[in-house]
C-alpha cells in the first residue's frame, strides 16, 4: 500500500531527519549495522526535551499566531502568488492543531468599521483559536492580544501577518524586545511588492526574528519519525501542502 508513496515519504524523512534532537546521554541505544538500525524493545524515538530547555520549535513551548489575513488585505499581496500564500498557512494550521499548539488569530477593524474577517477558510481550520479583533496597526500596541500571548505561556512564537512590513513587522519586532523567540515562515507571508517584503524581513532579522519556510513547522515538531502517534497525520499534511499530491489516491 504504501510502495508510491517511498519517494515522498524519503523527502519528508530528509526534512525530519534534519531537525533530529541529538543523543543524549539517557537515550536508548540504537546499533546501526550495514545501514541498517536495530532497536531497544518498545523504542519510542530520542527522549522529547523539557520545553525551556530545547532550541527548536516542539509541541510543548510554541504557539503560532497569524496577523490579519484578509481579504482587503491579501488583495493588496502582489510578491507572493495567492494560491501559494493561503496553501502554506493552511499548512501551517494544520500542523499547530495536529500538535495541539495555541493559536492565536487577529484580524482587524472588523468590528470598528466592519472591515472583512479573516479568511473564512484559515478560520475553519482552527476553530478552537483565540480570536482578537483589533483597531491598531500593530497588534502589540492592543493589550488584548499581549495578553492573549501571555496567556499561552509560550516562548517561541511562529508568526505570520500581511502585510510582511507593516502587520506584521511591528508585533514580531515587539515580542523580539518582550523576550520571545520570533520565527517567521518567509512563505507563508506577503506585502504589497517584492521590495516591501524584503524590507519587512530585513527589518524583523535585524531584530533578531529568524526566518523559516512553513515546511519547517511541521519537521520541528515532529522531530523523530519513532513518534507514531503524529506521524500519519503530519505526513499527510507534507503531502497535500509540500509535494502537493493526494494522499487519498497514493496511500
Amino acid at each position: 500500500m504504501f510502495s508510491a508513496l517511498k519517494p515522498v515519504i524519503a523527502a519528508v524523512g530528509i526534512a525530519l531527519f534534519s531537525t533530529s534532537l541529538p543523543a543524549l546521554a539517557d537515550a536508548p541505544k540504537i546499533k546501526t549495522v550495514n545501514g541498517v538500525a536495530s532497536y531497544p524493545e518498545g523504542y519510542q524515538g530520542t527522549p522529547v526535551r523539557a520545553a525551556d530547555e530545547d532550541p527548536f520549535l516542539s509541541p510543548t513551548n510554541s504557539a503560532l499566531i497569524l496577523i490579519d489575513y484578509q481579504p482587503p488585505i491579501l488583495a493588496g499581496v502582489k510578491n507572493i502568488d495567492h494560491e501559494t500564500l493561503i496553501n502554506n498557512t493552511t499548512g501551517l494550521i494544520k500542523t499547530a492543531v495536529i500538535y495541539d499548539i495555541p493559536i492565536i488569530f487577529s484580524h482587524v477593524a472588523v468590528g470598528l468599521n466592519g472591515y472583512d474577517p479573516m479568511i473564512e477558510e484559515l478560520q475553519k481550520l482552527a476553530p478552537n483559536a483565540v480570536f482578537i479583533d483589533r483597531t491598531s496597526v500593530n497588534a502589540w500596541e492592543e493589550p488584548e492580544f499581549v495578553e492573549a500571548v501571555k496567556a499561552t505561556g509560550r516562548k517561541k512564537l511562529i508568526m505570520g501577518g500581511l502585510w510582511t512590513d507593516v502587520c506584521l513587522a511591528y508585533p514580531a519586532i515587539e515580542a523580539e524586545a518582550a523576550g520571545y523567540d520570533v520565527y517567521v515562515p518567509e512563505d507563508a507571508v506577503g506585502s504589497i511588492t517584492q521590495l516591501s517584503h524584503e524590507n519587512g524581513m530585513r527589518r524583523m532579522i535585524e531584530a533578531g526574528v529568524e526566518p523559516i519556510t512553513w515546511n519547517v513547522v511541521p519537521a520541528e515538531l515532529q522531530r523523530d519519525h519513532a513518534r507514531t502517534d503524529k506521524l500519519q497525520a503530519v505526513t499527510r499534511v507534507f503531502m497535500e501542502h509540500l509535494f502537493k499530491v493526494d494522499p487519498d489516491q497514493t496511500w
